[in-house]
């Protein structure tokens, strides 16, 4: 481990930010699309409803919430053309990742898919995907043309996995296990396509310990960077009316920031760090009041981190091995954060 002394502030974890820079040598901003593919947990093929904790509307990024076309459907390139448009009047872009995000992006039949995935492409400042869906939903056909696509371009798939106990996300309503995650990570890795875990902090029976299981039980698959979020209760979801009849506990600030950083120490230090926080409009937001205001909760996960002078990976006894050999073991990293 060692400390990289040039620029701003350090940061004790592997920031994805600074991976892109490495990557293409210059900011790289995301576009996030709507595909508007719909999720087995929703139409009934293994669930109704879908995630308690779901509501599609607070995915909506700032390229999406400027778009007058979006909520009547607007195609993949009129989103990436906007998304450039937006991000090109406000950041010093001049490359893009697109970001497939609402919903379950390989739950359509392949010739859709590959339909979507190529019209994003064909944009020369896009130099990558990254394509969100569930660990279920990745067949062998899809998997191969994940593959087609990993040898073209860079890119990244998501998975979501709330809880590494399936009672836990038996209680969201996941509506898949957490060995087919296992199952899902190994697959991917054997292609060398590299995978970003969602988790969640502050579900209900996760205390801090089963926080830090959850980190070690993450070290130990097959993934490249993770995307850690608190629990945030959304208007018009069943998490809503459980929270509002049963009151739902949720954390304090201070509680996700301390349960984040225990996170961090238990997780391998090679994975980057996409996002420390959940955060939706706040028009959608029942609670936490606090989770609204990202940098906020980014800030006070990086007091956590100074005051107790620790960091990523600090806590784990030895290296974990896993099909992809692990980048290099520098921890601390400078600038702006993960996400």
């Amino acid at each position: 481990m060692q400390y990289i002394e040039e620029g701003m502030k350090l940061i004790r974890y592997r920031s994805f930010n600074e991976e892109l820079k490495k990557q293409f040598g210059a900011r790289v901003d995301r576009i996030t699309i709507n595909a508007f593919i719909s999720c087995p947990n929703i139409d009934g093929t293994k669930a109704r409803g879908g995630c308690t904790f779901c509501q599609d509307a607070s995915f909506e990024g700032l390229t999406l919430r400027t778009s007058e076309t979006f909520l009547r459907g607007s195609g993949i390139a009129d989103q990436i053309q906007q998304g450039i448009t937006y991000l090109g009047n406000r950041y010093p872009s001049l490359k893009y990742l697109a970001y497939f995000q609402n919903g379950t992006n390989t739950y359509a039949p392949i010739d859709v898919l590959q339909k979507n995935f190529h019209e994003a492409l064909k944009f020369p400042e896009v130099v990558g995907l990254i394509i969100s869906t569930r660990p279920d939903c990745l067949s062998s056909e899809i998997i191969d043309l994940l593959t087609e696509l990993n040898q073209t371009t860079y890119l990244w798939v998501e998975l979501g996995i709330p809880s590494h106990l399936d009672e836990s996300n038996r209680r969201v309503n996941r509506a898949h296990t957490v060995d087919d995650f296992v199952q899902s990570t190994y697959k991917l890795a054997e292609r060398s396509i590299r995978v970003c875990a969602h988790v969640i902090l502050g579900l209900i029976g996760e205390d801090s310990q089963v926080v830090i299981e959850k980190a070690r039980f993450m070290s130990a698959q097959n993934i490249q960077a993770i995307k850690i979020h608190n629990l945030v209760v959304f208007k018009d979801t069943a998490l809503e009316k459980i929270y509002r009849e049963e009151r739902y506990p949720l954390l304090s600030l201070s509680e996700y920031a301390n349960q984040c950083v225990d996170f961090l120490e238990n997780l391998r230090s090679d994975i980057f760090i996409q996002r420390l926080n959940a955060h939706g409009p706040k028009r959608l937001t029942v609670a936490p009041a606090w989770s609204v205001n990202k940098w906020n909760t980014i800030n006070a996960i990086h007091s956590v981190l100074e005051e107790r002078d620790t960091w990523q990976g600090k806590f784990l006894d030895k290296p974990v091995l896993t099909i992809f050999q692990n980048f290099s073991d520098q921890v601390f990293f400078q600038n702006g954060g993960c996400c």
